[in-house]
């Protein structure tokens, strides 16, 4: 909002000149004690305790715009869409803040109510409004002219903070995917070298049981004996691959893939699969979805690692259904695909979905525990947060959702003529 503040006028608590005082240097001071705690997320709830205690008020919520992955959260959308509503009726009513007062006399009480508060406050960086600060001041409704100055002074003060501390978040959290990637890529190799070791013997083995096939007298005699072999054979040389493509790193995003293709193709590819369990994979993805940013061979490991994982948990005679939607976040700040996967089988006890995507865990007897690891390794790095619910209806099934980002649209090469 441009131009200068207003008030509403007929103020019910007036504090004396020492207590403004007071308040007043605590504003000043405040960024400086805030800045020196380190920790993002503890730097938040210092000031909101800070703030709290200084006024005296019964609770105080600092309500922040989300950043990265966990923008895609219920959480996030939950105060994206407060931030946004909130926004749009300072704008439009043309007021620094929100009180019960306003509120009821422009009509908009609806909002404090969302809010569970009193008083709501924008903190402003620029002519965005990253942050809101929310105030529950009772008993008291009003807090004067006085306090509200203050407050509005609080706010300005609290944007450079948060704004520090948006920046240090991102700093933390490349350190720790660095270090993260430091520790795959020690991981990885020992992998890559532990699965090499396994191949080559496997590849002999694989070549000296096809040779025994062949000759008439062992082949007729051992048959049922080497068919077994033979199936154990492939069934290790399929998990030394996922070894091997979970020491790779994941590609980068270079070009847009379209799901419902993609899709298509590995359910065709596991075709024999689903016959043999009698199941039943209905692919509701829309042909006309706009493209995902990414790499095609990536999200066919994605759809065939994640229908794999349906079809083996869930057994004979399940359902897998695949949906898709295009979204935007409240603020109209970007666009997204929400990508649906869910099985009608068993689900995922509580205890261990938070496990599921930890490399080397199963509850298998025959799995590596790199599957759906791989998965999220994948969906990550084209910038998107993958997550799951179970059970996910009637008391069964899992549905995995999977937040990612539009493909940008090709950039138009112009040429002057002279």
């Amino acid at each position: 909002m441009n131009g200068a503040r207003s008030f509403p006028s007929g103020f019910f608590f007036v504090p004396s000149r020492r207590k403004r005082a007071r308040l007043e240097e605590f504003a000043r001071q405040m960024p400086s004690r805030a800045l020196a705690v380190l920790d993002p997320a503890e730097r938040h709830s210092f000031l909101e305790r800070e703030i709290r205690q200084a006024f005296g008020f019964r609770r105080v919520e600092l309500l922040v715009r989300p950043e990265g992955p966990e923008r895609f959260s219920s959480e996030s959308t939950r105060v994206r869409d407060l931030l946004g509503r909130t926004q749009g009726i300072l704008e439009g009513l043309r007021v620094p803040f929100l009180n019960r007062a306003v509120v009821e006399k422009l009509g908009v009480p609806a909002i404090l109510r969302a809010l569970d508060c009193t008083y709501v406050f924008p903190v402003r960086r620029g002519a965005t409004t990253p942050a809101l600060l929310v105030i529950d001041s009772a008993p008291r409704d009003r807090l004067g002219q006085a306090l509200e100055r203050v407050l509005l002074h609080v706010c300005d003060q609290v944007s450079p903070v948060l704004e520090n501390s948006q920046l240090l978040a991102s700093k933390l959290a490349l350190q720790n995917r660095l270090a993260n990637q430091a520790q795959m890529a020690q991981l990885g190799e020992m992998t890559a070298r532990i699965a090499h070791e396994i191949k080559n013997p496997l590849s002999s083995i694989k070549t000296i049981v096809q040779v025994m096939e062949e000759d008439p007298g062992v082949g007729e005699r051992f048959s049922r004996d080497l068919q077994l072999v033979n199936s154990e054979l492939d069934r290790l040389a399929g998990s030394v691959a996922q070894l091997l493509n979970f020491a790779r790193p994941a590609p980068e995003p270079l070009g847009e893939v379209r799901l419902r293709e993609t899709a298509d193709s590995v359910i065709g590819f596991l075709r024999r699969d689903i016959e043999t369990l009698r199941a039943v994979i209905d692919n509701q993805i829309p042909e006309d979805l706009p493209p995902v940013a990414g790499d095609r061979a990536v999200f066919r490991e994605l759809f065939l690692n994640l229908l794999l994982n349906a079809l083996q948990a869930a057994g004979q005679g399940t359902g897998v259904a695949l949906q898709a939607w295009e979204g935007m976040l409240e603020d109209g700040s970007e666009k997204y695909v929400l990508l649906v996967v869910e099985d009608d089988g068993p689900g995922i006890p509580v205890e261990i979905q938070s496990r599921v995507f930890e490399p080397f865990f199963t509850t298998k007897q025959r799995g590596t525990g790199l599957g759906l690891a791989i998965v999220r390794r994948n969906v990550e790095s084209v910038g998107g947060r993958i997550t799951l619910e179970s059970p996910s209806r009637e008391g069964k099934g899992t549905r995995f959702l999977i937040h990612l980002p539009v493909a940008p649209p090709p950039q138009q090469s112009w040429s002057q003529s002279g």
